[in-house]
């Protein structure tokens, strides 16, 4: 049944894709309230917070990946003012280094996040939302991620919050192992088409928990 299901899944968005793109968002939350376990760091990365001087090399990061991207198509300037714009509100960008290489980027957000298109998280106190990871493929399988998402959580542990929530994709099953041994559980599903060449998505249904992602 499993791969019924994932064949009419990958078929359906075969046939809608030229017309847009059929997501399955996977959102998934973590309890802040217990201590965090320190990360590894098997490859002696280097991490610290980005600062407004980072931000052209964190857009060639992010600029050849579609669903990370906050432009409009690859050569869309005011993505940099988007991502200036995130710092200046005082969300947190991340970034880790083996040997002055950039190989992670991902973000914490405190007071509201970009999450579905056109439709932001809206954060209560107390509440962190994680967004963007990022990694280079020379350094994936490496515990890079992992490394820089527990070093994430316990930042905002000790700034206070007690309960993160993430967004995930189902065709990116690599992603979910990483975010399930870290802690995290998937809580609800949200079914959106997203039309070419729209900034806003109608949203076709939803599963489970996903009331934090529809605040006013």
């Amino acid at each position: 049944m499993h791969d019924l299901r994932k064949w009419a899944w990958q078929s359906s968005k075969r046939v809608t894709a030229p017309f847009g793109e059929l997501t399955c968002a996977l959102f998934y939350e973590r309890s802040l309230a217990e201590p965090v376990m320190p990360p590894a760091n098997p490859l002696g990365a280097s991490i610290r917070r980005a600062e407004e001087g980072d931000l052209d090399t964190i857009c060639r990061l992010y600029v050849d990946d579609p669903w990370l991207w906050l432009g409009d198509g690859p050569r869309d300037e005011a993505a940099r003012g988007r991502y200036l714009d995130r710092l200046r509100r005082g969300e947190q960008c991340w970034l880790a280094f083996v040997d002055g290489v950039l190989a992670h980027a991902n973000w914490t957000c405190f007071n509201w996040g970009d999450a579905l298109p056109g439709h932001p998280i809206r954060l209560r106190p107390g509440e962190v939302y994680t967004t963007d990871a990022f990694t280079p493929p020379a350094f994936r399988g490496k515990g890079v991620h992992a490394l820089v998402l527990g070093t994430m959580l316990l930042e905002a542990r000790r700034q206070g919050a007690r309960q993160a929530y993430t967004l995930g994709q189902v065709d990116r099953p690599d992603a979910h192992k990483g975010l399930r041994a870290l802690g995290w559980q998937e809580c609800g599903r949200i079914y959106y088409f997203l039309p070419r060449g729209a900034a806003r998505t109608p949203f076709l249904f939803r599963r489970g928990r996903t009331d934090p992602l529809f605040r006013d």
